[in-house]
């Protein structure tokens, strides 16, 4: 391949590299994005992170785990300070980019106006996906795209977190229609997942590109997150699921009985960018069934002197929606075995207290 300077966007830094796998993630300062981000430094890829702000770059740099590859050029930073405006990234055309992992998607926690969902959830989803295969299929490098979905892609609201279902769900499962109006903003999330998988298959009909395309699509994803500096950051997505009831909240909505390991997810991710491997466009499931009422029982063994503290809590209540997500073919193809639900809460539920111990000395 020949060498490329990146130019993406606006380059908070530019070099040339002389590689055969570049690869550009966006969301690289997201949970997913990042996790996925060091897994790819360290099996050597050289990286073009796309992030939002200068200030989310600083934050990866001075991450413990970069700092200590200390990749120097191998990672390069882009500022893309909206993803869903029209060519935001039509720069890539211009690169060597082969690989391109599209992790970035909206932060929910508090989108809570119903008015607010098209604008601030649905749209940057789909069209943010849109924006990213019109760019790749201008660029004849692009071997593999692979886009970071969910399990609400395939699955309809109502069954994942609100209504006990009796089906098996599969990465081959249709694609449901998604019921409007959206309930929740985790009811539009999941409908803008199942909008852009179908926007995504009706791209690949038309256009029938160089490229092949992953969709990825993880359970509840649980785990440490070495961006967390504070206890308070710990609190966003999968993790803040996870984490309110062993803090004491009685939480009156349903979880769903499905979760994974970030470091399986990232695992698969950068598996995914193997295109011998997997040779074709498809999709996967990333699910390890999950009891959590065990999630006590693992407060219970390792962190009893953190409930003393105030820390944790066994008096904190979440009801469960019993989920059956099967994604055995995930493991077989990419010869792993997912991390189970114990180790996912007290690798969390560890970098909680910590924090907390490293606040409680300020």
């Amino acid at each position: 391949m020949a060498q490329g300077k990146v130019l993406v966007g606006h380059p908070i830094s530019s070099t040339t590299f002389d590689t055969d796998s570049f690869l550009q993630i966006t969301g690289a300062s997201g949970f997913i994005g990042f996790r996925t981000l060091v897994s790819a430094l360290g099996a050597g890829y050289p990286v073009l992170a796309a992030v939002p702000s200068k200030e989310k770059a600083d934050l990866i740099r001075s991450a413990p785990s970069v700092k200590h590859m200390n990749p120097g050029p191998k990672l390069t930073f882009v500022t893309i300070p909206d993803i869903v405006a029209d060519n935001a990234l039509a720069e890539i055309v211009k690169t060597d980019i082969e690989y391109i992992i599209h992790a970035a998607s909206p932060n929910i926690d508090h989108i809570t106006a119903s008015n607010q969902f098209d604008a601030q959830i649905i749209h940057p989803v789909v069209k943010s996906t849109s924006n990213i295969l019109s760019a790749a299929l201008k660029n004849p490098h692009v071997k593999r795209v692979v886009i970071t979905s969910s399990e609400g892609a395939l699955i309809p609201y109502m069954e994942l977190y609100q209504l006990a279902s009796f089906n098996t769900f599969t990465d081959t499962s249709p694609v449901p229609t998604p019921m409007t109006p959206y309930p929740t903003a985790m009811a539009a999330l999941c409908a803008a997942q199942s909008q852009a998988l179908t926007a995504t298959n009706s791209f690949l009909a038309k256009n029938k590109p160089h490229f092949t395309v992953v969709t990825l699509m993880p359970s509840i994803t649980l785990g440490r997150n070495e961006l967390a500096t504070t206890s308070k950051d710990l609190l966003e997505g999968g993790n803040l699921q996870a984490l309110r009831h062993l803090r004491g909240d009685k939480v009156s909505s349903n979880v769903p009985s499905t979760t994974v390991h970030i470091d399986d997810v990232a695992k698969v991710h950068l598996a995914s960018l193997d295109t011998q491997k997997v040779e074709k466009t498809q999709n996967f499931m990333l699910n390890s069934d999950s009891l959590w009422y065990e999630a006590k029982d693992v407060v219970k063994k390792h962190y009893m002197d953190d409930v003393k503290k105030g820390w944790l809590s066994l008096e904190g209540q979440q009801p469960v929606n019993a989920v059956h997500l099967d994604s055995t073919r995930t493991q077989k193809v990419f010869g792993i075995k997912f991390i189970g639900f114990e180790k996912q809460i007290n690798d969390l539920v560890g970098q909680y207290v910590e924090l907390k111990a490293k606040e409680a000395k300020k």
